[in-house]
């Protein structure tokens, strides 16, 4: 069950004062690209940047964390965007790449801005989690290895072996990359599913990850991996 927010009519002045230094707060972490944490603290955000595409379309891709407790999942997470007069011109949403954290694991996520007409409008943005507790996702994937690649059409390609080590299959199982560029900030989120899609019990499958927007290929200097299936996630 979602967790819910509530305010008691005794606390109602005071939590308006801390609602409002919360979002001044969240505005002035997103402006400076500072580490900011969510509104519920169950979460951190390590990173974030904002990225346009070959197609010219933005993208506000981060790196979230589970400090929590509690095993998540369904994790929304919605950017609130504001025009110069703090007026809301729109919200986009995604759910995490990766649908189920247990406490201290780590996600990505890329929310498409796929409104272009609001682009020029665009003056700062705060960004909302929603999740559901569930229970501990069992950590048996492991990747063995992984190299990259930029071939001669300047296409750049990550690839890699990851193991099932456990006792049911890992069926649908995805391996996303994070890339970073040389300051070490984030150039883009890519994914691609493993062969065999359906990994059996202590199996090792392969991974190829493309990332076919040229103007991000030649930025990347490193990548983080993270890969997960129906039933296992990364350990």
């Amino acid at each position: 069950m979602r967790e819910k927010f509530t305010v008691c009519l005794f606390y109602k002045t005071f939590m308006f004062i801390m609602i409002f230094v919360t979002f001044s707060s969240l505005s002035l972490l997103i402006i400076s690209n500072a580490f900011a944490t969510s509104h519920n603290d169950r979460f951190i955000m390590i990173k974030k940047a904002n990225i346009v595409n070959q197609n010219n379309y933005k993208h506000i891709i981060g790196l979230l964390q589970n400090i929590g407790n509690r095993t998540v999942n369904h994790i929304i997470i919605t950017a609130n965007i504001f025009d110069k007069n703090h007026k809301s011109i729109g919200n986009f949403s995604k759910e995490s790449e990766v649908t189920t954290l247990n406490p201290k694991n780590e996600s990505p996520f890329d929310i498409l801005l796929f409104d272009k007409q609001i682009y020029n409008l665009i003056k700062m943005y705060d960004l909302d989690l929603k999740f559901n507790l569930t229970t501990f996702k069992d950590e048996k994937l492991r990747i063995l290895s992984n190299y990259s690649n930029l071939d001669s059409s300047g296409f750049y390609f990550i690839n890699g072996k990851l193991q099932n080590m456990g006792l049911s299959f890992s069926n649908i199982t995805t391996v996303t990359a994070l890339t970073f560029n040389k300051n070490n900030e984030i150039a883009g989120l890519w994914k691609a599913q493993s062969e065999p899609y359906n990994v059996p019990p202590y199996s090792i499958a392969s991974f190829s990850i493309p990332i076919t927007d040229k103007n991000q290929s030649f930025q990347i200097r490193d990548y983080s991996l993270f890969a997960q299936s129906d039933k296992y996630t990364l350990k």
